[in-house]
């Protein structure tokens, strides 16, 4: 798995496919194996799939973490392996991230794909609380009980909660902590680029009414909602998700 540095910090990712780059940014305790199920999208596209400072087999940043660091992180990434122009696709807080980056930095940028987010990314105040003092029973939580929609794989659930339990406690407080503290409701009206927003109907952390909202309040956005998928919808209906991206993306170049 390849690696570069980016403001001192080791940072891997998978990279396959060539073309258009769409930059793959993860959310909340979890790594690059999140969009395991959107690999196929490389026989048209150049996919690069990152993990975030101190998540997967990358180096912890040495500052506060916050969505704006990470947003910074990954502009500083996307200009070091020439992915100018490309689209991230982030799902939670990577939705957070690409949206900032969006505002920082919309001239990197040909357009995005929101999965799974919000303009604003309120946690249940019962999971930042487990997250600090019963880990494992946060993850149960946040992943076994409110991640996926009724009726999914329980293999794919386990191996979802398996993926966030090896992120470890400070990092998924961290991050938990950084989406509770987000929120650029009043900066959408900014955003330009075409978006194309992804969520599940069942989704009971990013619930679909976050995605009308951000639907509504940016200007060239179009929604996606996906049925018998949850907060995981990229994992749970794959070959929908996938399919949604190729249309928007063929769209763009018409």
């Amino acid at each position: 798995m390849p690696s570069t540095t980016i403001r001192g910090t080791r940072i891997h990712y998978k990279e396959k496919g060539e073309g258009l780059p769409l930059i793959f940014i993860h959310g909340s305790m979890s790594s690059h194996q999140t969009w395991n199920r959107q690999l196929p999208l490389s026989e048209d596209y150049r996919l690069v799939m990152l993990d975030l400072p101190g998540h997967g087999r990358s180096d912890p940043p040495d500052a506060e973490i916050s969505v704006k660091l990470y947003s910074d992180y990954v502009a500083d990434f996307i200009e070091k392996l020439d992915l100018r122009k490309g689209i991230p696709v982030g799902h939670s807080l990577g939705g957070a991230i690409t949206l900032q980056l969006a505002l920082d930095n919309p001239g990197l940028l040909t357009a995005l794909v929101l999965v799974g987010t919000g303009a604003k990314l309120g946690v249940l105040p019962a999971i930042l609380e487990s997250l600090e003092t019963r880990f494992e029973e946060s993850v149960d939580l946040a992943v076994g009980q409110l991640g996926f929609a009724a009726g999914a794989d329980p293999k794919l659930v386990e191996l979802s909660k398996q993926e966030c339990l090896r992120c470890g406690q400070e990092i998924a407080y961290a991050d938990f902590s950084a989406c509770n503290d987000f929120d650029v409701r009043d900066r959408l009206a900014e955003i330009y680029l075409q978006t194309l927003i992804i969520v599940g109907e069942e989704d009971q952390l990013t619930p679909v009414k976050w995605a009308r909202y951000l639907r509504e309040k940016i200007a060239k956005a179009k929604l996606l909602e996906v049925e018998k998928a949850g907060h995981m919808v990229m994992m749970e209906q794959p070959a929908i998700v996938n399919q949604g991206i190729q249309g928007f993306i063929r769209k763009l170049r018409c």
